[in-house]
């Protein structure tokens, strides 16, 4: 099946095609004409990616807006670090333990944050990332790591050796594929009955109750696998940067999640990736000019939010397209 197609449901070819032929294009380029340094944005807008696409399916696609997302990132990563801190590098075993302690930490905050809604939903999310952003800053691990001076890994969580991931340009390839994947999974479930059911219960959650649904299981199982996504981009932002620390659970992490799910399009696949790579990229470039870059970046995204409701997805999809 021809690839954008899949991704957007339509069978003509539009400039949501182009921008998303040339995005993989540029992914795929890097390792090849581009330095170190910029290997580097494009590895940290992939991983990042992920966490957005997992944080619009709550949000774009289940209507729940947390702000506490930053709490799955923290614990993918932290997972990665204490494994390895006790002599556990392989992979095969800190990716699926990244995945499963999340999706564990996301049923246990899903299943009492989720009996409330509005403003009540947004604080208590956002009460639980920092609950564990102020027990990673006091727990210590050993003499000389832990606490508020994070975790360090030594090398990238290697797979068995089939992959040398002390190679960045191999890495990153790694993490462009489990990008695919992610999409690709992403697309199957909000295209699914379980999808249609957790945006049925965006629209009308009491229609929904009303046709013998159980709304409460059908949102926790979004929520757990959603966290799970999130765990396993933050056990591939660990091996990216090879640190982790309590700021990676900070409210403010989860602060720019939200921003890049907007400025990119909630409610569409496309959209997180795309603000994710505007978001990376314009931090970079001008936080390089001056240290007071949000101030810029502040009127920037109140722009798009102005005249792009629908974020920069909005504005490239054709006015005759509801997808």
């Amino acid at each position: 099946m021809w690839p954008s197609r899949l991704l957007f449901g339509a069978s003509r070819f539009d400039l949501r095609h182009l921008v998303v032929l040339a995005g993989l294009a540029i992914l795929l380029l890097v390792p090849i004409v581009g330095d170190a340094y910029v290997m580097r944005v494009a590895s940290r807008i992939v991983v990042l990616a992920m966490i957005a696409i997992s944080l619009d399916i709550l949000l774009g696609y289940g209507g729940l807006i947390s702000f506490g997302h930053a709490m799955f990132l923290g614990s993918g990563g932290y997972v990665v670090g204490v494994l390895a801190f006790f002599g556990f590098q392989n992979g095969f075993i800190a990716y699926p333990a990244a995945i499963i302690l999340s999706v564990i930490l996301a049923g246990i905050v899903g299943y009492l944050v989720l009996r409330t809604v509005g403003v009540y939903f947004i604080m208590i999310t956002l009460a639980f990332a920092q609950m564990l952003y102020y027990v990673a800053n006091g727990v210590q691990i050993g003499e000389d790591y832990g606490g508020d001076e994070g975790l360090p890994l030594s090398e990238r969580n290697p797979l068995f050796g089939l992959l040398d991931f002390g190679d960045p340009a191999i890495f990153h390839y790694f993490t462009v594929v489990i990008l695919g994947v992610i999409l690709y999974g992403s697309y199957r479930l909000v295209n699914s009955r379980f999808g249609r059911v957790i945006q049925a219960c965006r629209d009308n959650e009491r229609r929904v109750k009303s046709l013998g649904y159980n709304t409460f299981r059908y949102r926790l199982a979004v929520f757990m696998i959603s966290g799970g996504i999130a765990g396993l981009a933050g056990a591939l932002h660990m091996n990216l940067q090879k640190f982790v620390s309590p700021d990676e659970l900070h409210w403010i992490i989860s602060g720019d999640l939200l921003i890049m799910v907007i400025v990119g399009g909630a409610n569409s696949l496309i959209g997180p990736i795309i603000g994710t790579a505007v978001f990376v990229l314009l931090e970079e470039v001008i936080s390089n000019l001056t240290e007071h870059w949000m101030a810029i970046f502040g009127p920037l995204l109140l722009i798009v939010v102005f005249f792009g409701r629908q974020g920069i997805y909005g504005l490239i999809r054709p006015k005759a397209d509801d997808g």
